[in-house]
Parts: C-alpha cells; structure tokens; sequence
C-alpha cells in the first residue's frame, strides 16, 4: 500500500516495483516451500480434506461455535501450520492483479489453486514434505485474502483515489 501511494504518479516505477516484488515473493515461495526441504525416505501424504482443522480446534457447538465464540484451538502446532500455508498465499493475492490488472479475481484464485496443487505435487513426488489437501484449500484462501486486500486498500491508493 505505501508503495502504491507513493509511486502512483509514476507508473513506470510502479509497474517496476511490481514485477520486483512478484519474483521476490516466487523466489520465496519457492524457498520456502521447496528448495530448503530436505529428501525424506518416504512419501508423506494426508488425503483426508480439512483433518488439521478438525485436530487442530474444539468447536463444541459445531460451525455454530465460530459465531459463538467458543472455538479452543487443541493443537497450536497444526493450527500454526493452517496459518502459516494462509499467510503463504496472501500476496500472491495481491501482487498478481497489482502487476497484471487485466486478471479478473477468479484468474487469482485460479493461479493460486493451481500454484497449491502443483507445489504439493512437487512435495509428493520429490518427497520433500506432506502432501495435503488442506494446504491446497488453505493457500488459496489466502490469496483471496490478499485479493480482498487489493481491491480494499491497495488499487485505490495507486489511482489516487
């Protein structure tokens, strides 16, 4: 956003900042999720869709428990992951229509689901973590959140508006 504000009467240097920032995040994305990993002797996988979030939290009353108020998380280890793999995606969200503003937001969600599923392959075949439904859900609704963020906050301070 300060970017954006700031450069907005030069969008040349806003366009280059965010081509920067694009490869920045893919270069870390691809760190992060990848290429520091090391080879483990088997294949891990968890087909099982939404298990971390079903370890990770007591909900006593069911969905009903997020509008009550009474979910307890059980496991912080799995729910750090389920944020950490949100978080993950978030600019994804918002740097892809930043730089490529022809992309309508199903594009972005598309790009990230696509993105989720084939990092998880890669994670799979090459053995170098889980291989897990829930990542391929949690990641791209962090780039909706990044999205969300993009046309809230972002698009109007790089128009001026």
């Amino acid at each position: 956003p300060v970017l954006a504000r700031v450069l907005r009467r030069y969008p040349k240097w806003l366009a280059t900042a965010g081509y920067a920032l694009l490869a920045l995040y893919a270069a870390a994305y691809l760190y992060e999720t990848l290429l520091f990993r090391t080879v483990k002797d088997e294949y891990r996988f968890r087909t099982e869709v939404l298990w971390s979030y079903r370890e990770a939290l007591v909900m006593p009353d069911g969905l009903m428990s997020l509008f009550k108020g009474t979910v307890r998380v059980k496991r912080p280890d799995l729910w750090e992951g389920i944020l950490l793999n949100i978080l993950l995606c978030i600019p994804l969200g918002y740097l892809l229509p930043f730089v490529f503003a022809k992309l309508k937001g199903w594009h972005v969600l598309l790009i990230a689901f696509l993105c989720s599923v084939l990092t998880e392959g890669v994670q799979l075949v090459f053995r170098l973590g889980w291989f897990e439904f829930d990542d391929i859900i949690n990641n791209p609704l962090g780039a909706v959140i990044g999205l969300v963020m993009y046309l809230c906050i972002i698009r109007p301070l790089a128009k001026g508006k």
